[in-house]
């Protein structure tokens, strides 16, 4: 396993963009996943460098994406990386206890959540909360194309990042940590940092 420390946030997005890049070109450098090559450093305790969030969508593999070992990112996914309780509260400890500088909000093309959100009644007893947290943002936007409601929704994310959580405020204006929106296209494998 690898043993990587970055100086800034931005160092460390960098690296995972390069390894996005040998995941399309089909040249990854992380390929042994055996236990007996990783042991050693897995039962040294974990120090990731990255936190990411991202949707539970089986296609949507942030290690694999980006080309990293065990050990290297901070996962937390859910079905349209929505934010519940629990999720909040991982981040948070991500942030708090292993002490990392980067968090990336990771959306996707052809993300069922969002194309549910596109035609389901505000109001019903399916995936409720889940609904909620998009729709309002289909409405607010006037958005009728669940690619864009994807784009759009990663702001709404690290909005409700910032302002539901004390710890993850604080540590983006006082300890360096950055806020990074991505997108995964699904027809190139493609990420892109969206501004």
């Amino acid at each position: 396993m690898r043993k990587l420390s970055f100086d800034t946030p931005d160092e460390a997005l960098n690296f995972l963009l390069e390894g996005n890049k040998k995941f399309i070109e089909g040249k990854p450098e992380i390929k042994n996943y055996c236990f007996d090559s990783m042991k050693e450093s897995l039962e040294t305790g974990q120090k990731p460098y990255a936190i990411v969030l991202g949707c539970s969508d089986s296609r949507v593999s942030p290690e694999i994406l980006f080309d990293t070992g065990l050990g290297e990112l901070f996962c937390v996914r859910t079905a349209g990386n929505t934010i519940g309780p629990n999720v909040l509260e991982s981040i948070e400890y991500a942030v708090k206890k292993l002490q990392i500088k980067l968090l990336i909000v990771l959306g996707h093309q052809d993300c069922g959540v969002m194309k549910y959100a596109m035609n389901a009644p505000l109001y019903n007893d399916c995936f409720e909360n889940l609904i909620y947290q998009v729709q309002s943002v289909k409405h607010e936007k006037g958005l009728d194309d669940y690619d864009a409601l994807a784009k759009e929704y990663l702001e709404v994310c690290k909005h409700r990042l910032l302002v539901k959580s004390n710890i993850i405020a604080n540590a983006c204006k006082n300890e360096g940590l950055k806020i990074a929106k991505a997108y995964f296209d699904i027809h190139t494998g493609l990420i892109n940092v969206v501004e």
